[in-house]
This record gives structure tokens, sequence and C-alpha cells, in this order.
């Protein structure tokens, strides 16, 4: 199969996938909003002009130009304004806040009053709008227990003698702003014009390599000093000499950990083989857990990615490999997975199932942020609702009790207290404001400075 038919298929395959997570995401939300009683007039995959849509029962469904993202339309998501309540923001604002309460009150038909999700009690609501990120949640666990079960987790076995790759350039480890790729003439890494991917590495200075690492150790203490390295290429044994140059890069530190040092460099990347080893059900837990580990880690440095994002985009500082990215990004590493001659078919069944896997497992986490208009931010206004009217149930309890007009004891009504989430419309604007800029970044660096795998 041709490579750019490869490359294609890799990206459809992940763009469907994505298709279908959104999709179910929603569906995530409508189900239990439906269940509930809540009136869902849309549901629609994507954004932008409506490509195709029909209606059945109170909802639309359909689909539009942009598959970015996805929504379902709930009537009646905020509550009436307080009477003699005013609003705490600029006049402006506060009359933005009222025009978005009355464009939600105008999807309000005569009959539909109990059918609004503000009315809905704060655990309904909690649930609605954690059915979405679940179902993230969900297909992340399908596809990972597939993985695991089937193809296994990939490890790999000690590196051989055999050379895959060479660097063009001598770059220093702590240099992010140097291309690899773009060095003067004579400037470029030892190996660079002597050595070719292929070749294997039989003996130094005629002393027997035994294995990669003691090649390494040689390198590393032979700085200036030529080496006369036995190889075999195509079958054909010869003699190469090469000088390893002083250059900054990441060495073993003896506490299983690695550290930056000045020593011999080469610019060679050795085979190493790859096996699959699948777990038992017991086991699944475990690596389960290791991952979302992962998850939560890699969220909490988003932040700094986005610095580092921002150098690129700004400053011309070349790309993170483990930076932010898009999903115009993670199409193309999807492409480039698909499309290498560097890995077997399992490698590629497994690595495509894997980043659709990561990518829900991170939708399930960043959704759950409690930010509006993220699905975490109205669970945190319905916790904020719960603790209100828990609170007052408790006032209520402590009164007198009332006596009705036959002596009897008269049990107070329940406190009807909803939070007013029309009021956050600003935090809204200032949140959408920072997402539609992050995409923004992330699709110009994605198109510009792509971040490529596998030498692709």
């Amino acid at each position: 199969m041709p490579s750019w038919l490869l490359y294609t298929l890799g990206v459809v395959i992940f763009a469907f996938g994505l298709l279908l997570s959104i999709a179910l995401h929603e569906v995530g939300h409508m189900v239990p909003a439906k269940k509930f009683g809540v009136k869902v007039t849309q549901y629609m995959v994507g954004f932008g002009p409506t490509m195709w849509s029909r209606k059945r029962g109170d909802t639309e469904y359909g689909l539009k130009a942009v598959p970015l993202g996805g929504y379902i339309r709930m009537i009646g998501m905020v509550p009436p304004r307080a009477d003699g309540r005013r609003s705490r923001w600029p006049r402006r604002m506060a009359t933005a806040v009222e025009d978005f309460r009355q464009v939600s009150r105008a999807e309000v038909q005569p009959g539909d009053e109990e059918r609004q999700f503000y009315r809905l009690t704060p655990g309904k609501k909690m649930i609605v709008m954690v059915g979405g990120p679940t179902m993230n949640l969900l297909i992340y666990l399908v596809l990972t227990i597939i993985v695991l079960t089937t193809l296994g987790v990939a490890k790999e076995r000690p590196p051989t003698l055999t050379i895959t790759s060479i660097e063009k350039c001598v770059v220093a480890a702590n240099r992010t702003d140097v291309d690899p790729n773009e060095c003067p003439v004579g400037s470029e890494a030892p190996a660079y014009r002597k050595l070719q991917p292929g070749d294997t590495v039989l003996a130094v200075d005629g002393t027997p390599v035994t294995s990669w690492d003691g090649l390494v150790s040689r390198v590393e203490t032979s700085a200036g000093a030529p080496l006369r390295m036995t190889i075999r290429r195509d079958g054909i044994t010869r003699t190469v000499t090469v000088t390893p140059v002083r250059n900054l890069k990441r060495v073993v530190d003896g506490k299983g950990g690695t550290k930056l040092a000045t020593t011999g460099y080469l610019g060679v990347s050795p085979v190493i083989p790859r096996y699959y080893d699948t777990l038992s059900l017991t086991e699944i837990p475990g690596e389960i857990g290791r991952q979302l580990h992962l998850g939560v880690s890699a969220l909490a440095r988003y932040p700094e990615k986005i610095g580092n994002l921002f150098g690129t985009v700004f400053q011309g500082e070349k790309r993170d490999p483990e930076g932010a990215v898009g999903v115009v990004g993670i199409g193309r590493i999807s492409g480039d997975l698909a499309e290498s001659k560097a890995i077997t078919t399992k490698d590629k069944v497994a690595s495509l199932l894997g980043l659709l896997a990561s990518v829900n497992l991170l939708l399930f986490f960043f959704n759950l942020l409690p930010l509006l208009p993220l699905d975490g931010g109205h669970v945190a206004g319905a916790i904020v609702e719960a603790v209100k009217r828990g609170r007052a149930r408790l006032r209520a309890r402590s009164q007198p009790p009332l006596v009705g007009p036959d002596g009897g004891a008269v049990r107070p009504a329940r406190p009807q207290i909803f939070v007013d989430t029309a009021q956050m419309l600003p935090v809204m604007y200032g949140v959408a404001s920072v997402l539609v800029v992050l995409t923004l970044l992330t699709l110009y660096a994605d198109i510009v400075s792509p971040i490529r795998l596998l030498g692709g």
C-alpha cells in the first residue's frame, strides 16, 4: 500500500475515533437528562453550519461542519432572576447576563416549565453533567482493556548493535532552540556521512563489541580520539574511522535517573527490539491505575507545556516533542504511525488504539475541571447548590414548628434554592476565550512545527 494512502488511513481512523468519542460524550449527557424529564431540543456533533439533521420527538439530531466538539441543548439551563436581587457586575455585563437569561427563558414552551434543567435536584444535575466525561472514561477503559488483553503491553529488549538512525548535527541536550537537521557543513555529527542506518558494529579498535552499553561507554571516554570501527553493511565487513566529539548529553546517573554530562558523542541510535506481553485480568487494574496517574500528571504539567508552546509560536524555539498538541497534531501523529516502516502492523494497531484511549482519558480529566462552561463547572455549581440547600434545611429544623389551623404541627416546605449560573457568564466568556486562544496556538504550531514520530 502506498505511503500516502497509509498516512491518510491513519488520519481517517483517528478522525473517526474522535468523532465517535464526541458523539458518545454527548449521549452521556443526553440519556440521563431525558431520563430525569429534561427537555433536550438539540443533539449536535460538531460546530458551525449544520450539514445534516433530523428531528425525532423533541430533539433535533445533527452533524455540523467542524467536528471539534459537540453539545446538547437543554431548556432552562439557568434559573429566573431572584426578585429584587441586583447583579454584581457592571451595567454592560449585567445587561449581557440578563440577555442570556432571557434567551434561556425563550426556549421554554407552555407546559415545559417542569422540564427545565435548573429545576433538577443537585444530585441529578451532577449525574447529567458527569455523564459526558464518564463516557470518555468508559471508552478509555474499553480500548485499554482490548489492547492489554489481546495485543499486550509493549516492552523493549536490550538494544542491539545495529544502528537505526544517525543524527545530522551535534546538538547539546539542553538546547531546545536548535534544529538538529540544520547545521553548517563541517559541524555535522561524527557518524554523519561515515555510518548508515542498518550498519551493525562488530568491533572497536580490534576489540569485539558485545553490547550497545559497552559501545556507548567506549565512545563516551574517547572524545577527540579516532576509533576504528569494524561494521557489517549489506553483508560485507568493512572498517570505518570515526572521531567522537565532546558534547553535553544525558547519561545514566547510577541512581535510576539521568543527568547532563559532557562526554564523547557520535550521534547514533540502536535498533531496540520490541515485544508484547499480554496481561491477565488481575494485572489490568494496576496498569490502568498507572496510566490514570500519568494522565493526572500530564494535566498538571499542561500550563508549563503551554508556556513552551508560546516559545515555539512567538520566539521560533524548537517544538517540545512531549509538549502540548492539538487535534491536528494528533491526526498527523496518527498518520505518521500508520505510514511508518520502522514498526510492525501490530505496533501500529496498538499505538493507534492507545492514542485514542489517551485522548479520551485526557478529555475525561479536562472536562471535569471546575470551570464554566466545562462540565466540571456545572458540577461545582450543583455541589454549591446542594450545600446551600442543606444549610437551609438545618436552619429550618432549628426553628420552632409552625402550628396549623387544626393546632397540629406543620412541616415547613423544603427550601427551593438554585445557584444562579447566569451570573457566571463573564467567567464563561473568559474561560471560553482562553480555550479559543489555546486552540489557535496549538493549531498554528501543529501546522508550522508539527511533532513527528519515528523519524517521520
